[in-house]
């Protein structure tokens, strides 16, 4: 297998482009669905890799996320989407065709780990989120999921627009560690956001 079935090397200038041309789709969406910039979001994304037009941008999306995510400021997966589709489009770029979902809870219902409550209080257990001056009541078991610090991670990045930082989460003076699956002990507790 020399020569021709040869890995090709990574083509970073090419796939920066290609990651820019999917932030550029992505803000066309946003504008589409009329949301607005403080619209907390998750972007989804379905590309065929096996297909011979689809290699290049399936590598630029894996080897850039971090670099879409924050130009995006928001969680860019590529993985099936979750429910709250707001819109969903399949795109073009230069021959390559990929399904993108924007997917959010935007009416600020409760289905999200995040919520404004509308009596001032949650139902279920909740911690509280503290970065800087702002503070944000979490649910424990969102649609009666648990929270692991995963995601919780993600949740804060995407609440703050911390995306393309380092985060630490601090609970009691200690960081919570990102393979924590149970977070039940967090329950009526405060976490503390430090960035590095």
């Amino acid at each position: 297998s020399s020569g021709i079935n040869a890995e090709w090397p990574l083509r970073p200038g090419m796939d920066e482009g290609l990651a820019r041309e999917v932030i550029n789709r992505i803000q066309k969406l946003r504008k589409s669905a009329k949301l607005v910039p403080t619209d907390k979001i998750s972007i989804f994304y379905a590309i065929d890799s096996k297909k011979k037009d689809n290699e290049d941008m399936s590598r630029a999306m894996r080897n850039y996320q971090d670099f879409i995510e924050t130009g995006v400021k928001s969680p860019f997966l590529g993985e099936p989407a979750q429910e709250n589709v707001i819109i969903s489009e399949e795109v073009e770029v230069k021959g390559s065709r990929f399904q993108l979902t924007l997917c959010g809870d935007v009416k600020k219902s409760s289905s999200g780990p995040v919520v404004q409550w509308p009596q001032g209080r949650p139902s279920g257990k909740y911690f509280t989120v503290n970065y800087n001056d702002s503070s944000r009541e979490i649910l424990l078991q969102p649609n009666g999921n648990q929270l692991s610090a995963i995601r919780l991670e993600r949740e804060v990045k995407a609440m703050y627009g911390l995306f393309g930082r380092t985060v630490i989460l601090s609970f009691n003076g200690s960081a919570v560690k990102c393979t924590t699956r149970d977070l039940t002990f967090l329950d009526g507790g405060i976490v503390t956001v430090i960035t590095a």
